[in-house]
C-alpha cells in the first residue's frame, strides 16, 4: 500500500482495501463477516473510501430478492497497491540485450524462470492431488506479494503483479511464468489476465484438470 497518501494512514480502512483487492467485489455484509469487524463499522468504511473515490458500488441482483450494493476498488484504489520497483533490473536486462545480442535478455529472464520454477518444486510435494500442489504453490506466491489463492479445484488467482513493469518492459515474460506453473505443478497451465480498471486478476487455469471436470 503507499502510505504516502495521508488519507489512506494504515488503519481498519487498509484492511477494508486489501480484502476487496484480493475478491471481485463484496457486499457490506460479507467483508464484515471476512474482517470480523461490525457491519456499521465497515460500512461506514466503505462509504468513507468510496467518497474518496478508492471504491466504486454497483448493484448486484440475486434471485427475487432485494439488490445488495457490492464494493470494488476502483481505479484510484488499485494504484494504491505499490508495484516491486524493477527498474534496475530492466536497465540490466536492456543492456545486456545491447552488449550480447538481442536474445540475451530472454536468455537471462528463462534461466530466472527456471531458477524460480526449482525453487517452487523444492517447497511443493511431489505426491499428492493437483489440488493440494496448487495450494502450496499459491501460499509461495502470496508470500511474494502476489495475493494468491486458489479459485476451485484447478485454478490459481492473483489479484497483484509485483513485477507488472518488468512484464510490460518484456512481452515474453507471461509466458515464461505460464511455463513455469505449467513445470512446478506437472500440467499444461493457461495464464489469463483479467484487467477491467477497477478489478485486477491473473488466473493460472490446470487444461488437463478442467477437461476432466
Amino acid at each position: 500500500m503507499n502510505s504516502g497518501d495521508e488519507d489512506m494512514a494504515p488503519s481498519q480502512r487498509t484492511v477494508v482495501l486489501r480484502e476487496l483487492k484480493r475478491s471481485s467485489g463484496l457486499n457490506v455484509k460479507e467483508l464484515a463477516a471476512r474482517l470480523d469487524m461490525s457491519y456499521m463499522g465497515v460500512k461506514q468504511h466503505c462509504l468513507n473510501l468510496e467518497k474518496l473515490g478508492c471504491l466504486a458500488s454497483r448493484n448486484h441482483h440475486c434471485g427475487s430478492g432485494r439488490p445488495h450494493l457490492v464494493y470494488r476498488l476502483s481505479r484510484r484504489g488499485q494504484q494504491l497497491f505499490i508495484r516491486q520497483d524493477n527498474g534496475l533490473l530492466i536497465s540490466v536486462l536492456k543492456q545486456a540485450g545491447i552488449l550480447f545480442g538481442a536474445n540475451a535478455a530472454a536468455k537471462l529472464l528463462y534461466l530466472s524462470f527456471q531458477e524460480k520454477a526449482a525453487r517452487y518444486s523444492a517447497n511443493i510435494p511431489a505426491t499428492g492431488t493437483l489440488a493440494r500442489r496448487m495450494e502450496r504453490l499459491a501460499s509461495l506466491r502470496d508470500a511474494e506479494g502476489c495475493m494468491a489463492t486458489t479459485g476451485g479445484e484447478n485454478c490459481i488467482v492473483e489479484y497483484h503483479c509485483p513485477w507488472q513493469d518488468l512484464y510490460e518492459a518484456f512481452p515474453e515474460a507471461p509466458a515464461m511464468e505460464e511455463a513455469l506453473f505449467s513445470k512446478v505443478l506437472g500440467e499444461p497451465v493457461v495464464r489469463r489476465v483479467v484487467d477491467s480498471g477497477d478489478h485486477y486478476e491473473i488466473r493460472f487455469e490446470a487444461q488437463r484438470a478442467a477437461k476432466a471436470r
